[in-house]
């Protein structure tokens, strides 16, 4: 009978959602109008590949450089309403949309830290974890200058 490593499950679950987060991201770009925010989902995209490849890395032993910054949180995300991807959405549903998705993946990362017993796979969890609400912050940050500024 083959041992199940969880470790590399978890991992595997993790690098999925990587690639889905990457796939949310380009398409997300592919309907902004705006071409700065159209390049910063796109940005973002390539965080998310970035990630990835941590995660793979670190999957095949190989030593990965964790980031371990305390990012703040405005909470703009928590008081959001849920937004659907559409073909014209507007640039505050756009944020809200991407606002929304990194308070998924930073608490996706959290309840992974948490659920690990192995030292060095919570470290990395806690660090994407991080990197996550590092994204979700740019979003909040500009929603309250755009959104929340508007008259």
């Amino acid at each position: 009978m083959e041992k199940i490593n969880i470790i590399d499950e978890i991992l595997d679950f993790a690098i999925d959602n990587e690639i889905e987060a990457y796939n949310f991201y380009t398409s997300l770009a592919g309907k902004a109008k705006n071409p700065e925010m159209k390049q910063v989902l796109l940005n973002f995209a390539s965080e998310e590949q970035g990630h990835r490849k941590i995660l793979e890395d670190f999957k095949k032993g190989k030593k990965v450089k964790l980031g371990q910054d305390k990012v703040p949180d405005l909470k703009i995300a928590d008081y959001a309403v849920d937004i659907k991807p559409t073909e014209n959405m507007k640039y505050q549903d756009i944020l809200t949309l991407a606002m929304k998705k990194e308070k998924a993946a930073y608490m996706l990362y959290t309840d992974l830290a948490a659920a690990t017993a192995d030292h060095e796979a919570k470290k990395l969890f806690h660090s994407l974890a991080q990197q996550e609400a590092k994204h979700k912050l740019r979003f909040e940050l500009e929603y309250d200058d755009v959104v929340l500024k508007e008259d």
